[in-house]
Order: structure tokens, then sequence, then C-alpha cells
């Protein structure tokens, strides 16, 4: 429970802190990956441990990458492409839907490393609300509910775009 809570509340303050365009939300993602790996571990997924070892990589390049010019890009295609050969592997073993909130999380990641923002934060979206759907089934209900605050939060993030006049 300790750990469900952990995790929860850390992913909820790394998408708050990027909604709001901060460095730190990069930071507090690299510590809740680390503790999501041991989570789902514990539930037996292991597609979703595998999605949170590459996003370990991900949240690692964003944070070297907030704000600045994309030079190394090759390097996010690279873990993008090794992500997808993992999940190929490991989701013989998962059921659809593990399959499609790993691909949800890890193209919404890699569209806000890339500051495709709108697009990321639609597809974190998503993956917040089917990740509740799937944690809430697995009686997880405290994750579960942070997935589906989270998602209000990137309604929130895809909002102050909008009205921002970003063009992203």
């Amino acid at each position: 429970m300790l750990l469900q809570s952990a995790v929860a509340v850390l992913y909820f303050l790394n998408k708050v802190l990027l909604s709001l365009g901060k460095k730190s939300g990069w930071q507090i993602g690299l510590l809740a990956s680390i503790l999501a790996i041991f989570y789902f571990y514990s539930l037996g997924s292991m597609l979703l441990v595998g999605l949170e070892i590459s996003f370990l990589s991900i949240l690692l390049f964003g944070l070297f990458t907030h704000q600045k010019e994309l030079k190394h890009q090759e390097i996010l295609y690279g873990i993008m492409i090794f992500v997808m050969i993992l999940l190929f592997f490991i989701f013989k073993e998962s059921s659809w839907l593990e399959f499609t909130i790993s691909l949800l999380f890890i193209l919404a990641i890699f569209g806000l490393a890339h500051r495709w923002l709108v697009s990321g934060w639609i597809l974190m979206l998503c993956g917040h609300l089917l990740m509740g759907y799937f944690t809430f089934n697995k009686g997880e209900t405290i994750f579960a509910s942070m997935q589906f605050i989270s998602g209000f939060v990137a309604l929130f993030a895809i909002f102050r775009i909008y009205t921002s006049g970003s063009k992203l």
C-alpha cells in the first residue's frame, strides 16, 4: 500500500510540474519511475515493468533536454525502437489492455520530451484513463484514483497550451 501511494503521488506531482513547464517534473518522474518498477513487479505485470524501464531512459532524456534545442534526436528514436522491440517480446504474457497502456504512455512521454505538447498530453490523458481502469480492476484503488486525477492534470495542460496561444 505504501509503494502504491508513493508511486501514485510522485507521478501526480510529475504531471503537475511538467504541465507547468518545470524541470523538476522530470526529476520527480525519475524517482516515480524507479519506484514504479518495483510496484508493477509486485503486481506481476512484466509489460508495465518494461514500460517503466523505458520511461526511466526517456525521462532522463527529457531532463537533459528540458527547454533546449533537441540536438541528439537519434538517441530518443533509438530508445523508442528498443522499447517497441522489448514490448513485442514481453507482450506474449500480457493483455491487450496492458500493451495499449504501455504504448500510450511511451508515445506520450516521447511527445512531451520532443515538445509535441498537445499530442503528448492527449496521449497522457488516454493512458491515465486506461491505467486507472486497469489498476482499479486489480484492486489498486489508491493508484487508480490518482490515475483518474492525473487525467485532469492532462486536461489542464491541454487547456493551458491552448489558452497560452502556443503552436505546439
